[in-house]
């Protein structure tokens, strides 16, 4: 049932994806303008937003009270304004509300910005790495495969993002090593995970393949029931000898990780549009970075969220029907909501995981 008034609130994090440029072509990439899928709108990869553009859409959010921002893209160090944007927003802060006991604003208090940048680390030299120190809570560095590297990629040596992840580290920036696990690369996983934590990786980030953007004509990358359990005990272990944390970047099905983890957190609810939301290289916004379809400039973001599309992320109208009489249907998403629409026509089709 369509409630009455729909829920406003703005996620606290938002995900600028600040150019569409790569210099990968991953098999797995989800970004939406890179393909076609049956579901997914146009986006003017064309019209990527300038420095001034983007200083104007984070000043945007923050008279939202957004205080969390991810630099992702495509590959943001292809931007030659990255550390002028990143400088934009240290030098900021959130300005939140304080209110008293009978509800009035009495005051305002100011709330220090997060910062997280995505990358493939090809790029990253010493000269960043250096620049970085102090500016950033993290970087998240992509690692998917040893071996399998360039197949997965479209080029490149796996030694580039480990001499990245190694640089970062000794400049005490706080680095995450994230995997994107398919068919592919699950066999060398352990080793995988075991080479970023060598390197200096402080944590893991674990994302199964999701079909979306150029990953949907790769659709034999997706792992099954059993590979995802495979992936989750292989995680466990290397985090619980290396004494490092990890977590799962995209929300699991309760049935297939239910067991006990030492050092891995495993989420079963959706965060997209609730916790975060995207905004593309050409100022469109969509309630999670794999959702394919677009609601408009982020101007208008009050009334992308009112939408339809985004109401059912609030509100959790998309569960599956083969999920509802599960007694951890309150806790639990089913797994994916904007995999199963890519693959399934809509946000409450299976996962792709009960497709196979």
């Amino acid at each position: 049932m369509k409630k009455a008034f729909p829920d406003l609130t703005v996620p606290k994090t938002a995900v600028l994806e600040l150019t569409s440029r790569c210099n990968h072509r991953c098999v797995f990439c989800s970004t939406p303008w890179d393909a076609d899928s049956p579901v997914s709108d146009k986006f003017s990869c064309a019209d990527e937003m300038s420095t001034a553009q983007w200083q104007e859409c984070i000043d945007f959010m923050l008279g939202k009270n957004i205080y969390g921002f991810a630099f992702t893209g495509g590959e943001p160090f292809l931007r030659p304004d990255l550390f002028e944007l990143i400088d934009y927003v240290k030098a900021r802060s959130a300005r939140h509300p304080e209110f008293a006991e009978d509800g009035r604003v009495c005051g305002h208090f100011d709330k220090p910005l997060e910062l997280t940048i995505i990358s493939n680390g090809r790029l990253i030299n010493a000269d960043h790495a250096a620049r970085l120190k102090n500016k950033v809570d993290a970087v998240v560095v992509s690692l998917p495969g040893l071996k399998s590297y360039a197949e997965l990629t479209g080029g490149g040596d796996s030694a580039e993002a480990l001499r990245a992840i190694s640089l970062l580290s000794q400049q005490q920036v706080p680095v995450v090593v994230s995997i994107c696990v398919s068919t592919k690369n699950l066999p060398e996983l352990f080793e995988n995970i075991s080479a970023g934590f060598l390197a200096g990786a402080d944590q893991l980030l674990l994302n199964r393949f999701l079909p979306g953007g150029r990953g949907t004509i790769h659709q034999e990358l997706c792992l099954s029931a059993e590979q995802i359990k495979q992936m989750l005990k292989i995680a466990d272990e290397v985090c619980t000898a290396a004494n490092r944390y990890g977590s799962i970047g995209t929300e699991l099905p309760l049935c297939l990780c239910n067991e006990e983890y030492k050092m891995l957190t495993v989420g079963t609810q959706c965060s997209g549009g609730v916790e975060f939301f995207a905004v593309a290289p050409d100022g469109s916004v969509r309630p999670c970075n794999h959702s394919p379809v677009n609601l408009g400039h982020y101007s208008a973001l009050d009334q992308a969220i009112a939408s339809d599309y985004w109401q059912t992320f609030k509100n959790r109208d998309y569960l599956p029907e083969m999920c509802n009489k599960c007694q951890h249907m309150l806790e639990c998403d089913g797994g994916c909501r904007e995999a199963a629409h890519i693959v399934g026509g809509a946000l409450n089709s299976p996962d792709p995981i009960f497709m196979s």
